[in-house]
């Protein structure tokens, strides 16, 4: 009885190691699709906040300009 549940622990253990693995794999495969996605399209560049609210302040000044 014993051994059976130990060789039964044991089949788990390499169940849960098997499927660590493959998903491994998978999640490296779709990193890899997604790089490949990606290297096509340039990376949207950020300004820093407070330039963000310069340019914002400056379009605001253009289109009351624009109105008046």
């Amino acid at each position: 009885m014993k051994i059976g549940v130990l060789i039964l622990m044991v089949l788990f253990l390499a169940m849960l190691v098997g499927l660590f693995y493959i998903s491994y794999k998978m999640l490296l495969k779709v990193r890899q699709e997604e790089r490949a996605a990606n290297a096509n399209q340039p990376q949207p560049r950020q300004l820093h906040p407070k330039l963000q609210a310069q340019l914002e302040q400056q379009k605001k000044a253009q289109d009351k300009d624009a109105q008046d």
